[in-house]
C-alpha cells in the first residue's frame, strides 16, 4: 500500500535560497552544510534551527562555482539569510556567503539566479 501524501493545507510550505561562496578556496557540500548548520545552531538554538526545514541537496551544489541551493520553510528565510550573513570562515578559510535570491521552487531558482555555465555543471 503506497504512503499517501498530506495534503497542501498541511503540508510545510518550501522557498528556496540560492547563495554564493566568495573565497580563495573551493569548499566541499559537507563542509558548506557543517558550517551552515552550526552556525545556525549557535544564533537560534536546537529548537529554533529544527523549525527552519533546512535543507540543501547535493545535486543542487556547485563546488567548483560556490553556489548552491538551499530549501528551508516559507517561515524562517530571513533567519537563514541572517546565519548566512554572520559565516566568516568555512574551516579557518575566510568567506563570504552572497545570497542571490529566493524562489518557490527549484525551477525558478534555476533559471532566474543560474547562468547557462553554471546549469551545464550541475548536470556533470
Amino acid at each position: 500500500m503506497p504512503l499517501k501524501r498530506l495534503p497542501p493545507d498541511i503540508r510545510i510550505r518550501e522557498r528556496y535560497i540560492v547563495f554564493s561562496i566568495i573565497s580563495e578556496k573551493h569548499f566541499s557540500l559537507e563542509e558548506t552544510v557543517r558550517t551552515i548548520w552550526s552556525l545556525a545552531l549557535q544564533l537560534f538554538g536546537e529548537a529554533g534551527t529544527s523549525r527552519f526545514h533546512i535543507w540543501i541537496p547535493s545535486n543542487l551544489y556547485n563546488e567548483k562555482r560556490g553556489i548552491g541551493i538551499i530549501r528551508c520553510s516559507h517561515d524562517h528565510v530571513q533567519d537563514i539569510r541572517a546565519a548566512l550573513a554572520f559565516i566568516k570562515k568555512i574551516d579557518d578559510e575566510p568567506v563570504i556567503i552572497r545570497t542571490l535570491g529566493v524562489t518557490g521552487t527549484i525551477k525558478a531558482a534555476k533559471t532566474k539566479f543560474l547562468d547557462k555555465k553554471t546549469l551545464e555543471d550541475f548536470s556533470d
